[in-house]
């Protein structure tokens, strides 16, 4: 089996469970969440295996984040409790103002995962994986789990990077900056991003066109292109994989699903053209229900949903 190893914030999320501003929502469901934990229970669910270095804090919810995780699969023993910060929270607002999309309200400056630093990099443990995983998010959370993301860069034979950029934790002249300083130092295996994210670092939403600028970073970039689908583009090569159209519910880590399955079928030796079209589905059963991690399918789901479609 194939080895991903995830570096970034575990979250709480509370996610409203009925639609509208949240002045007026009195319920929420809570789920474990977070990018780089999506990825790592996505990676899992298609066979393979993924830890996650991380903190989280001395907390009900910080230890909700551990057994969850442990139950999914997910090795959890380069996790840290931080006794002196608090798991980070955040809330789902769903289809307001606009339809068919969610907004985050974030509860994490000061956070016990924006804590994460170098120091908690364990290089045995790091060398120890296929493959190395980070996002945006991780770089923006604070200079120190930054630093955290270049020394395992440094460390891995293998990386993956996600831009997932969230400017309501930096602005977009920050995430432009810091995102091509990690992207001219470190080569990577793997580029995920989408045409929002490509505007803001190159300027151009074009996705053939920002693909190839991104080519001289990368050896396989994945174009996500939210319910229209998603590109891969290797080798010269271009492979397009049509979305669904199904309830949306909350579109809250869909790309998470998309890239962790991606991932862990390239590893499992798919070839990268089913790889995505599988990895559509994930994403697609993702956004029917609340909750990141819930409906991440496994390779046999996957193969259920695909023939049911083709009838």
């Amino acid at each position: 089996m194939a080895k991903l190893i995830t570096l970034g914030e575990i979250l709480i999320e509370f996610n409203a469970l009925s639609p509208g501003p949240l002045r007026h929502v009195s319920y929420f469901e809570k789920h474990v969440a977070g990018s780089e934990a999506n990825y790592c229970v996505a990676f899992i669910k298609q066979g393979n295996e993924c830890g996650i270095i991380a903190k989280v804090g001395d907390d009900e919810f910080g230890y909700n984040a551990i057994e969850w995780l442990r139950g999914q699969g997910v090795d959890v023993s380069h996790m840290k409790i931080d006794p002196s910060a608090p798991t980070g929270i955040f809330f789902i607002q769903r289809h307001y103002p606009v339809p068919l999309k969610s907004e985050s309200i974030y509860y994490r400056k000061g956070s016990a995962g924006s804590k994460l630093s170098p120091e908690d990099v364990d290089e045995e443990y790091v060398k120890s994986a296929d493959l190395v995983h980070s996002s945006g998010i991780t770089l923006a959370i604070s200079s120190t789990a930054k630093e955290a993301v270049y020394k395992a860069f440094e460390i891995a034979s293998n990386r993956s990077f996600d831009t997932n950029i969230r400017l309501k934790l930096w602005s977009a002249e920050e995430a432009k900056r810091e995102i091509l300083k990690l992207l001219s130092k470190f080569h990577l295996k793997f580029l995920i991003t989408d045409t929002d994210d490509s505007k803001i670092i190159l300027g151009e939403s074009d996705p053939d066109k920002a693909a190839k600028a991104f080519s001289d970073y990368a050896e396989i970039i994945v174009m996500k292109l939210g319910p229209k689908g998603a590109i891969v583009y290797y080798d010269g090569k271009k492979y397009y994989s049509s979305g669904y159209q199904v309830p949306v519910e909350d579109v809250t880590g869909a790309g998470d699903a998309l890239g962790g399955t991606f991932l862990s079928l390239y590893y499992k030796g798919f070839e990268m053209e089913k790889a995505l079209d599988y990895a559509i589905v994930a994403s697609t059963l993702n956004v029917m229900i609340r909750g990141d991690q819930e409906n991440l399918p496994t390779t046999k789901d996957i193969e259920t949903f695909l023939r049911e479609m083709k009838k």
